[in-house]
């Protein structure tokens, strides 16, 4: 496997450093050469002396003269080379040299017999050498560090701004999108997975909330009915005592009545314990092997089936391999579907197995009448039915969808031709 080579800020900056020295360096030795090009054209590598000459005119006259001459050597050691000229021609022609004195008075390399603009032109590219180095440096690692924050802080500092704004402002709904690879890229990254985890969150608390209000209500609604019957025998109780005229052969049936609807009442309290109970329960998963398991599964629930007088059909569809799951929390799963199965089932239950690559899916279905379009229509929200004649007030179902959600799961509701319910548990294995 190809290994990636991760890049870091500190990385770049060096090369960026690096690549404004090298640029700077050039810029500096292409100034000085082109400074150095400009001082020998103004003054050429040519030494000349002021030589001072006393000698005797052909009359007998004594002469004395001075002359900037050039010497041939490049040092006033080489005078015997000098050709001294006055107007071209050689003054060893015109005078007699021999005895003439010769005095070098000073060595001059050029500069001095210049015009202003040339001598100015000559010392402003001496200080040029000197100081635009120093200017290219300094332009330079400006130039760099402009280019290194905008080029590799500044996108990541404004796309984390902005999600620190959106945030702070409880807005989820944005992307931080990072194409840098170095330190900063990647924090972009970490906190894009830490929005869509905190996105992900927020969405199942208010699932929660939502679900917890739905069941309130459901609950809250389906109490009126027995409420409603303790309170109306109660009256019809009251009515009659005052009247006299109560019948004693009534008494059995009100009093039946009003066990059952004070049952109910329990029931409903009992479930709402259990949902409550559901948000500290957390899946405690472990390996194993999943022909194991579904062999204690199908052995429990046969013994489930026995006394309900519906005949249980298990399907095993599945290889052996090891499974990740929750057995206790599953049964409790299984459990309640099961008995929803056969309360409502009217001669067969069927349960089958499956394991496909990471899921592990549990399908019950019945020979029942179904479920009801209003559960259908809203198979993906926590909707009780209305409680069965027996008083059952249908949470199980609830409850079974919210342990599949502790499970990292989902439970599925549909029906089948050409009656039936079916009920697919899908779990992270």
């Amino acid at each position: 496997m190809e290994t990636i080579r991760r890049k870091s800020l500190k990385t770049e900056f060096f090369a960026a450093v690096s690549v404004t020295l090298l640029a700077v360096a050039l810029a500096s030795a292409l100034t000085a050469w082109g400074c150095l090009r400009l001082q020998k054209w103004l003054v050429p590598d040519t030494r000349f002396v002021m030589v001072h000459m006393d000698y005797q005119t052909p009359d007998g006259m004594e002469e004395k003269s001075s002359l900037r001459m050039e010497v041939d050597g490049g040092s006033p050691q080489a005078f015997p080379s000098i050709q001294v000229l006055e107007d071209g021609v050689p003054l060893s022609e015109s005078y007699d040299l021999d005895k003439a004195l010769f005095s070098v008075e000073s060595v001059d390399y050029g500069i001095g017999w210049n015009g202003p603009r040339r001598k100015l032109a000559y010392i402003g590219a001496g200080i040029a050498m000197g100081l635009l180095p120093l200017a290219y440096s300094v332009l330079g690692f400006f130039l760099c560090a402009l280019w290194f924050y905008r080029k590799k802080l500044s996108p990541g500092i404004i796309l984390l701004e902005d999600a620190t704004r959106h945030i702070a402002g409880q807005d989820l709904d944005f992307s931080i999108r990072c194409s840098l690879e170095n330190e900063l890229g990647r924090l972009c990254r970490s906190f894009e997975e830490m929005r869509l985890t905190l996105k992900e969150n927020n969405q199942k608390l208010w699932k929660m909330i939502e679900e917890r209000k739905l069941i309130q209500a459901s609950i809250a609604h389906d109490l009126r009915n027995p409420i409603a019957i303790i309170e109306g025998y109660a009256e019809y109780l009251q009515l009659h005592l005052q009247a006299g005229d109560l019948a004693v052969q009534k008494l059995p049936e009100i009093a039946g009545n009003i066990g059952n609807a004070a049952k109910r009442l329990e029931q409903y309290t009992e479930s709402v314990r259990a949902i409550n109970q559901l948000d500290d329960m957390e899946a405690s998963r472990r390996q194993v092997p999943s022909d194991e398991l579904i062999r204690d599964i199908a052995s429990d629930l046969a013994i489930m089936a026995k006394g309900s007088g519906k005949s249980l059909h298990i399907i095993k569809d599945a290889p052996s391999r090891l499974v990740s799951v929750d057995a206790a929390l599953l049964y409790r799963i299984l459990e309640n579907i099961l008995n929803n199965a056969l309360r409502f089932a009217k001669e067969e239950v069927s349960v089958s197995f499956l394991l496909q690559k990471e899921d592990f899916l549990i399908t019950v279905s019945d020979d029942g009448d179904g479920f009801p379009e209003e559960i259908l229509r809203n198979k993906g929200r926590l909707l009780m039915p209305a409680p069965d004649k027996d008083g059952h007030c249908g949470l199980g179902l609830t409850i079974s969808r919210l342990l599949c959600q502790k499970h990292d799961g989902r439970l599925e509701l549909y029906n089948r031709k050409p009656h039936g319910a079916v009920v697919r548990v899908i779990l992270d294995a």
